[in-house]
């Protein structure tokens, strides 16, 4: 009998917790101050030119480091 309490109250503790917790979100949801859609577009911008970039970036060290190889493998094999 005692070990059925105990599950019992452990499975209300867990409700309680995770209604604490889903609470405890709503109020700090209430506190973000979300961007407005100018700056969203603005930050979407800046975030695709920043990809584009690194890409761009990735793709001449790529063909840096081919170009090093090539030359490695031909002037020593």
């Amino acid at each position: 009998m005692a070990k059925r309490k105990t599950v019992m109250a452990s499975s209300e503790e867990k409700s309680a917790a995770m209604t604490g917790f889903f609470r405890g979100t709503k109020m700090e949801m209430k506190k973000v101050i979300w961007p407005t859609k100018q700056q969203m577009i603005q930050y979407l911008i800046a975030v695709i030119v920043s990809v584009v970039l690194v890409s761009f970036l990735i793709v001449v060290v790529d063909f840096a480091f081919m170009a090093l190889s090539k030359f490695l493998v031909s002037s020593l094999g």
